[in-house]
């Protein structure tokens, strides 16, 4: 069993995509939700943001956690790829408030 994967930040469309600055090392079950939109992280501060419906969940401790970031600045992921998946998360919790 998996228990850590690697999640792209914005989603895959080619081997384009592959590239370290658009990733992120997540256990399995926080990729499903970063992938479901339910978590994601602010570009800004790299907290961790989770959706409402996760508030009264085991998940609920993860609100405001800091990602860490590697010391090597080509190892980090990309601020443009972060932005993207907030808006697109962004979006879609506006639309379902």
């Amino acid at each position: 069993m998996q228990v850590l994967e690697a999640a792209h930040i914005c989603g895959y469309m080619g081997p384009q995509t592959n590239d370290i600055q658009n990733g992120l090392l997540l256990r399995a079950d926080l990729h499903t939700l970063y992938d479901r939109a339910l978590i994601a992280i602010d570009p800004a501060t790299h907290a961790v943001s989770i959706a409402p419906e996760l508030r009264e969940s085991e998940y609920a401790s993860l609100e405001g956690h800091l990602l860490r970031i590697p010391k090597n600045p080509q190892h980090r992921p990309s601020r443009e790829a972060l932005q993207i998946h907030w808006m697109h998360v962004r979006r879609l919790r506006d639309m379902q408030s």
